[in-house]
């Protein structure tokens, strides 16, 4: 019997390691699932307010410029800077923040994006506010473009675009969004 005893505890020892290992590796691998699980948040958020991906398949994961609607960005861009002064969003500044999917540490930037941007994502999706409005300014912009027999945005370069919507700006009699 007695040497029993030790045979018991060695047995029941190993059994206790091998449950709290398996503890241990399941708390891990549900700690990488959360954080999986945020990231994908976080870029299907981000991807559907700047409309830089319309793949519902891969809409969870890291899109560039090169991805996106360029002058859909832009003019999405446009009409939060007007309705959000405070927060003004170059788009320079957003070209530079998505041109790279990781800091130089290795950490996806988006856990780390300027306060502009997250505030345009927030302004975004609040309810009634930045999709409802991009769209409002957009149906007004494509009237601007119809009554001067400018050709749509979505085939302008970058550059024609701008200008247009700097024009469209300046603009009283289309442009309702005008500040003041």
């Amino acid at each position: 019997m007695k040497k029993r005893v030790p045979l018991i505890i060695c047995i029941f020892s190993l059994l206790l390691i091998g449950v709290i290992s398996y503890g241990i590796h399941f708390n891990q691998l549900k700690k990488e699932a959360d954080e999986k699980k945020e990231l994908e948040n976080l870029y299907y958020k981000q991807n559907i307010a700047f409309r830089l991906c319309s793949n519902m398949d891969i809409i969870n994961y890291y899109h560039g410029i090169d991805d996106s609607d360029i002058n859909y960005v832009v003019i999405s861009i446009y009409t939060y800077n007007i309705v959000c002064p405070q927060n003004k969003l170059p788009i320079d500044e957003f070209i530079a923040y998505i041109s790279e999917e990781y800091d130089s540490e290795g950490t996806p930037r988006i856990y780390s994006q300027p306060p502009n941007i997250k505030g345009y994502i927030d302004w975004f999706w609040t309810i009634g506010q930045g999709e409802d409005t991009i769209q409002k300014y957009k149906k007004y912009f494509i009237h601007f473009l119809a009554k001067k027999s400018r050709p749509p945005f979505w085939e302008m370069s970058y550059e024609e675009l701008i200008s247009n919507l700097e024009e469209f700006q300046k603009d009283p009699e289309y442009n309702p969004f005008l500040e003041g």
